[in-house]
């Protein structure tokens, strides 16, 4: 959980300090977004299969939440992507990182939180992991009803 809590922290300050190190009129560092999404996307992934292994349990409520993070994921980068291509409609959702993140029920704080659980309370892991499971599709559903308002 350590690593895990230090990784976040990390993964908090490196995009803060780009953004305020970067020259006023530079555009933020696609390469650096870029391996910011892929790190965090593997962290994730490694935690939820470390935890579903190392707790003993049953496997099943952690492959679902591999699932759902799929989903959110793909619907996060699918409208980033869309979001991002500077379309003045869009200007909104852009705030000066390489890749657009929308709000969602689930976020990297709430991650942090259910991840943390996880480890505390490793006898209620599978139980957390479906409630969280659901709430990550939520988000995911909240993306979904985001872009068919917003891209339509």
């Amino acid at each position: 959980m350590a690593a895990f809590l230090m990784s976040r922290i990390f993964d908090g300050l490196d995009g803060a300090l780009a953004r305020r190190r970067a020259a006023p009129d530079a555009s933020p560092s696609a390469f650096g977004g870029y391996l910011d999404i892929v790190s965090d996307f593997t962290v994730y992934g490694s935690f939820v299969i470390g935890v579903g292994i190392g707790t003993g349990g049953p496997l099943l409520p952690f492959l679902v939440v591999l699932l759902a993070y799929y989903i959110n994921g793909s619907t996060l980068l699918a409208l980033s992507a869309v979001l991002g291509d500077q379309n003045p409609a869009t200007s909104e959702f852009r705030d000066g990182r390489a890749i657009v993140f929308t709000r969602g029920f689930a976020e990297g704080t709430e991650t942090i939180v259910v991840h943390a659980l996880w480890c505390i309370v490793p006898f209620a892991a599978a139980p957390i992991a479906w409630i969280w499971a659901a709430v990550v599709l939520l988000t995911a559903g909240q993306r979904v009803v985001l872009a068919a308002h917003t891209l339509r």
